[in-house]
């Protein structure tokens, strides 16, 4: 092979490889809602006596969950799950708590109606919040966030301005964990979700962190890093959990339930 011909032919690789890189940009760009968010649908409705239904009219979107312990005296709860959770497989856990909880779909999942977003899920969150203060004045409000929920949960508080935060298997941003996926695409440009919850952490107030170094979800050190960025308002509690199985683990809610006892008391 001449040197032409081997131009021509480094040329024309170059070509393909550069083609094939456009497209899998093209591809990322097109499908990252279906890669963060997992609508999942409600199967049969809770039977706890403690839940009631409840519906948020949004304009855009109906939002639909349930409200639990609404009789109880303790602090609010509003809760933000992951990006593939429908929310009433936790009315049980949540009902033994000294506390009312908000449970609301995000929208699409559910019966929740609407498109998800991040805007969608901060808006909603906040106007969550804001209902929840106007329906329960002058009580302790924490926000509770699990996984995707916990980015949701930090862009809300600056708006909500809630007492207290719960965040389960946090992250700094969603455009921190796509880039270590995906390190040869220009992530920042593309992602239009980018969950940056390290923006909203000067305006947070004391949090109660749940982290696990083997979850394999959210990196260990995404964790740590926003509780660095929280400095002494953080209380971190480590796990060996998988992503999957924090609320299934009977420590975690221990700690729960003393944190919302010392919110209560204004400690």
């Amino acid at each position: 092979m001449n040197v032409t011909d081997l131009a021509g032919f480094v040329l024309r690789a170059g070509l393909v490889v550069g083609g094939v890189y456009l497209a899998l940009c093209g591809a990322l760009w097109a499908l990252q809602e279906r890669m963060i968010f997992h609508p999942q649908p409600l199967v049969r409705l809770p039977e706890h006596p403690a839940a009631r239904e409840l519906t948020i009219d949004r304009g855009e979107a109906v939002l639909h969950g349930w409200i639990v312990n609404q009789a109880s005296a303790g602090p609010v709860l509003i809760y933000c799950g992951g990006n593939a959770e429908e929310v009433s497989a936790h009315v049980d856990a949540f009902a033994q708590r000294a506390a009312v909880t908000v449970l609301m779909n995000y929208r699409g999942y559910g019966k929740s109606t609407g498109t998800p977003s991040q805007r969608a899920f901060v808006q909603d969150a906040v106007a969550i919040g804001q209902w929840a203060k106007a329906r329960f004045p002058n009580r302790p409000l924490v926000l509770f966030g699990l996984s995707l929920g916990t980015g949701v949960v930090a862009l809300a508080t600056p708006q909500v301005g809630p007492d207290a935060v719960i965040l389960v298997s946090p992250y700094r941003s969603v455009e921190n964990i796509a880039r270590a996926t995906y390190p040869i695409f220009p992530v920042r440009w593309m992602l239009r979700h980018p969950f940056r919850a390290e923006t909203a952490v000067p305006r947070m107030p004391r949090t109660l962190v749940f982290a696990s170094p083997t979850d394999r979800v959210i990196p260990f050190a995404e964790s740590q890093g926003m509780v660095r960025a929280l400095g002494d308002r953080a209380e971190l509690h480590a796990f060996e959990l998988d992503h999957g199985a924090f609320l299934a683990h009977p420590p975690l809610w221990r700690e729960v339930d003393r944190f919302l006892a010392s919110v209560a008391g204004g400690a």
